[in-house]
């Protein structure tokens, strides 16, 4: 009783600021080293000449919301479900400069519903044995609220009793820089600065008013060789948005080239167990657990990633050279 009291006391504060709330900050995702794109997109045609696209779906907070609650006196409440979130990307290089992507990002998060399609191009230009590529996303924000409140008093011109839509331009930069070896120890190294939402638009809607917040991200890693058989796969994500920064610390045990496992450390947030397979033939697969270390712990079970990751190349045959036979005067 007590944690179902304390959901819907959250719910109704969530409620309570609606008219001029601050859009969410962008979803997190555990897996981030396999899809970069969806906030960098300096990183579009960073692809080793392959077409690759990538798919992550992540529930976040198992148990957290959801459901219904009966209050004893013939009423029931929604409280709304816990967070739920789907990114998936494809990106490619255009020769040896251009790389162009694509992302699409839906994020439902209790009533709100956030669903982004963005387009990526990248300028790609070599810096000594390294490429620096510079990118811009362009794309539209579309932010949603279901309306299925099953409010108390239902005449309340402040709570929406249908769904309402919102939509605006919505533009991202990154820039991304990889080198196959730094200093002759780390292998595929990467670094990469990024923004999202740096035209902070508004979304207006008949209920409420979505002010979106520039997020910005910092991101790196690379691999060691341990022994023919194991290396080292560190990474780190440091984002910040408008309410505070966040890190990920991240390390993959490889062996033999297809089977991984790894922790990643979220400071004051959760401590992460990843888990992964690479086929031969380019599939890449992956799972992860977020157990919760702050005080939602106490509602949740933590927070599942599933991530699929293909990557294929194109091979284009080389036009055979015609030999046609000429005629000339000096000759005849």
């Amino acid at each position: 009783m007590k944690k179902s009291f304390t959901r819907i006391v959250f719910g109704l504060l969530m409620l309570s600021n609606m008219p001029f709330s601050k859009a969410q900050q962008d979803p997190h995702y555990s897996q981030f080293m396999f899809n970069k794109l969806n906030f960098n997109a300096g990183y579009a045609g960073a692809t080793d000449g392959k077409i690759c696209a990538t798919l992550i779906q992540r529930t976040q907070w198992m148990g957290f919301g959801g459901g219904t609650y009966d209050a004893g006196n013939g009423k029931t409440y929604r409280r709304g479900d816990a967070p739920s979130n789907l990114v998936g990307s494809i990106n490619a290089a255009l020769g040896s400069r251009i790389g162009i992507g694509a992302t699409f990002s839906s994020d439902v998060n209790g009533f709100y519903n956030t669903v982004i399609p963005r387009m990526a191009l990248s300028y790609r230009q070599p810096i000594g044995d390294g490429i620096l590529s510079a990118g811009v996303g362009v794309g539209m924000m579309q932010i949603s609220i279901d309306g299925d409140f099953n409010a108390i008093d239902k005449d309340d011109p402040n709570i929406p009793n249908a769904k309402e839509t919102g939509s605006a331009l919505d533009v991202d930069f990154g820039l991304y820089y990889s080198k196959d070896n730094l200093l002759g120890v780390i292998d595929g190294f990467y670094a990469g600065l990024s923004a999202t939402h740096l035209n902070q638009n508004k979304i207006e809607m008949t209920h409420d008013t979505k002010e979106s917040e520039m997020h910005m991200y910092f991101v790196t890693g690379g691999s060691y060789q341990l022994n023919s058989t194991m290396k080292l796969q560190p990474n780190i994500l440091v984002k910040k948005d408008p309410a505070k920064i966040q890190a990920d610390l991240n390390c993959f045990l490889v062996w033999n080239e297809n089977i991984r496992g790894g922790l990643t450390w979220r400071p004051m947030d959760a401590a992460v167990l990843l888990v992964g397979y690479e086929f031969p033939f380019g599939l890449n697969v992956g799972y992860s657990y977020d157990l919760t270390t702050s005080r939602i712990l106490n509602y949740s079970s933590g927070s599942h990633e599933f991530m699929l990751r293909y990557c294929f190349g194109i091979k284009i045959p080389p036009r055979e050279k015609v030999i046609r036979s000429r005629y000339t005067p000096r000759f005849m």
